[in-house]
């Protein structure tokens, strides 16, 4: 089954197709943003998109393959924001300093909307999904790892890797709370969120969080 989720069911070739997959892929966005993670259909995204439930088949098996698609994009998104800060000259920065930068390249992208919570949400209640992402996330646990090596954390890989499945953990659940707070608390949440995940990385480096 995890295979039919990581290929689309039919190549969007024509201009025609591809307009139609895009139409599919930022409705359900849409959907998530404004309805939430529950009112993912098929039914309610041929709704919001006016593309009929049969067009959308062509291309997508379930409405697991189309989240697939949407999360495993974020995914690779957020994998280029790590490779991209990741340079020799960024990481001879202060710890501290690196970590703001990545932590802005990445609010950058988008990654903390309202509906990439939901698309999360969406995801964990999905044994298929989850399942299929995981090579991607691996590549995300990666980059988080070479960034703790460089900084000079001896930890065994298991343990950095388990690290960083629990770092991303608390992001999720700030970005989640965050949706649901508006002003000084938002901005404090922010903040906590940024040094709770700081103070892990500190933890696999022995360094003393400031």
């Amino acid at each position: 089954m995890t295979e039919t989720l990581t290929s689309q069911r039919k190549a969007p070739s024509q201009k025609r197709a591809q307009t139609t997959v895009k139409k599919v892929l930022e409705g359900t966005l849409q959907l998530l943003k404004e309805q939430g993670a529950d009112a993912i259909t098929t039914r309610n995204i041929s709704k919001i998109t006016g593309v009929s439930p049969g067009s959308i088949y062509q291309y997508f098996g379930n409405k697991e393959q189309i989240l697939f698609t949407l999360y495993g994009e974020r995914l690779k998104d957020s994998v280029g924001i790590f490779k991209l800060v990741s340079t020799k000259e960024n990481l001879a920065l202060p710890l501290a300093d690196f970590w703001a930068l990545l932590g802005q390249a990445l609010v950058d992208v988008g990654w903390g909307r309202v509906e990439d919570v939901e698309l999360t949400k969406a995801i964990a209640e999905s044994p298929l999904v989850k399942e299929a992402v995981k090579p991607i996330l691996d590549e995300l646990y990666d980059g988080l790892i070479y960034i703790m090596r460089s900084y000079g954390s001896t930890w065994p890989e298991e343990d950095l890797k388990h690290l960083a499945e629990y770092a991303f953990g608390i992001n999720h659940f700030g970005y989640n709370l965050r949706i649901r707070q508006s002003g000084q608390a938002a901005d404090k949440t922010l903040v906590l969120t940024r040094e709770l995940e700081y103070y892990l990385i500190c933890k696999a480096i022995n360094e003393t969080p400031p």
